[in-house]
């Protein structure tokens, strides 16, 4: 994985770990529910912020995202 960002291959395994709908991620990372559905089937962007905040939300809520 490349460092700081969460890749669109690896969005949804790393919801999954603590059990998180698409909602759920959406609101702890701050971004819509539409950025978060399109972060898991690649049509987002893997630049700019939405791949950091991402990570972000999963390392707050203590996901390991270093092992995916």
């Amino acid at each position: 994985m490349e460092t700081g960002r969460v890749a669109p291959e690896q969005c949804r395994h790393l919801r999954n770990r603590p059990g998180w709908s698409q909602e759920m991620l959406a609101g702890k990372a701050a971004l819509s529910v539409s950025v978060v559905r399109r972060s898991e089937t690649g049509r987002e962007s893997s630049r700019g912020t939405v791949p950091v905040s991402l990570r972000r939300a999963f390392e707050i809520a203590g996901v390991d995202v270093a092992h995916v």
